[in-house]
């Protein structure tokens, strides 16, 4: 008897969860945990984005509108205004989300089966969350293989022909989970070109979108360093253009679960009405403390340097291992080959790491059969993440 349907019979783990269950037997066994598996910084949040939040909570609870409130649109347009020179126009409509997680699943339900298209295309290796979405919303995943050749960007163009045609909309995530690499601006006009030929919506997960070298931040208003900065398709056009930004890792409210869906007036305007019936609302004092951090850079700066300077830490030890090729300048992830001695099985390689107490993702968990890979997220401080290099070092010398 099913008592599921089967594609939530059939849904694989999510890869956090194993990596929670792998630290639980860590911790129980009382051994230290140096944990590189999941993008969770452990940053304190910035003082004036708590006490906005408290400040906010009120004495009598109500639901939460959708829409969001006026003075957080206001710091939206804001942030779009300074970062990207994106300014308020009527083409262009913004939606507050509970993080990008719920808005990248739920995006599927509202684009799925339009004109007939079925077909979600996605980069693999990427976020879990673009086939959940398609397959919950009863599209087809279409997964696209991203390679160090092609400098991790998703060629559509590339497609069978009879998957272009069906394809209802596209992911496209620069700088890339798990690979840092990030899209140029001509890149971005032919991806626009080609959702405009072939009538597909244009997602874009711009979460890591502030996450990059600290060292462009220094006198970035007269350097022509600040074209490395990472791009949003927005600033080229809004037409079947949807960007995705969170607050997560930009400002450390993983926790607060808050991001915005901005883009394409016609298409927010529509899937505003259906989130009203999806009970994403986000509750007014988060609200608040998202207005604060999209209002401030500098705290953003300061995260940048974090994680510029751990990058720069643990990188080394990796290029010396040869696990990695060089270190990414956006994102804060290290994505690196396992070593020839596991023989391509990432999976046997991140265990076997585990119990040195040392937690990774393997590209098995992150992919759609990519092995021989594994992605380092760079959360622990610094005293941890030299130790951990230390003992991974080690590691591999005993095993080669």
């Amino acid at each position: 008897m099913e008592l599921v349907n089967s594609v939530t019979s059939g849904m694989r783990p999510y890869p956090m969860e194993e990596l929670a269950r792998i630290k639980a037997g860590l911790s129980k066994a009382g051994k230290p945990i140096f944990d590189f598996g999941t993008g969770d910084p452990k940053i304190p949040t910035w003082d004036p984005i708590r006490d906005a939040l408290l400040k906010a909570v009120p004495q009598i609870s109500q639901y939460p509108s959708v829409r969001g409130t006026d003075a957080l649109r206001e710091s939206q347009w804001g942030y779009l205004g300074r970062r990207f020179g994106i300014h308020r126009s009527a083409d262009i409509g913004i939606i507050p989300a509970q993080g990008t997680k719920e808005a990248i699943f739920n995006i599927g339900l509202c684009l799925v089966g339009r004109e007939g298209k079925r077909h979600l295309v996605y980069p693999d290796p990427g976020y879990p969350v673009y086939r959940a979405s398609a397959l919950y919303a009863g599209g087809i995943p279409y997964p696209v293989r991203v390679t160090r050749e092609t400098n991790f960007r998703l060629e559509p163009w590339k497609l069978p022909a009879e998957i272009q045609k069906s394809t209802a909309a596209i992911w496209i995530n620069h700088p890339h989970n798990p690979t840092g690499a990030t899209a140029s601006y001509e890149y971005w006009q032919q991806i626009i070109d080609w959702c405009h030929k072939t009538n597909t919506i244009l997602l874009s997960d711009d979460c890591y979108v502030d996450i990059y070298d600290a060292e462009l931040d220094s006198g970035v208003n007269n350097d022509p360093r600040k074209d490395r900065m990472p791009l949003t398709p927005l600033q080229q056009s809004s037409d079947r253009v949807l960007t995705f930004m969170s607050l997560s890792k930009r400002s450390g409210l993983t926790g607060y679960r808050s991001g915005m869906i901005a883009g394409d007036a016609r298409i927010i305007n529509s899937i505003l009405q259906a989130r009203a019936n999806f009970g994403v609302g986000s509750p007014d004092f988060i609200q608040a403390a998202a207005t604060v951090a999209w209002d401030d850079e500098h705290h953003v700066q300061e995260r940048r340097k974090i994680f510029t300077h751990r990058l720069k830490l643990a990188a080394p030890y990796l290029e010396k291992l040869g696990l990695l090729e060089s270190r990414p300048e956006a994102a804060f992830y290290l994505w690196c080959q396992i070593p020839k001695s596991f023989q391509g099985d990432d999976v046997k390689f991140i265990l076997a790491l585990a119990e040195h107490g040392i937690i990774t993702s393997p590209s098995s968990w992150l992919s759609e059969g990519l092995k021989g890979y594994f992605r380092l997220a760079m959360v622990p401080d610094d005293k941890s993440t030299v130790e951990a290099m230390e003992i991974l070092s080690k590691f591999v010398a005993q095993n080669s």
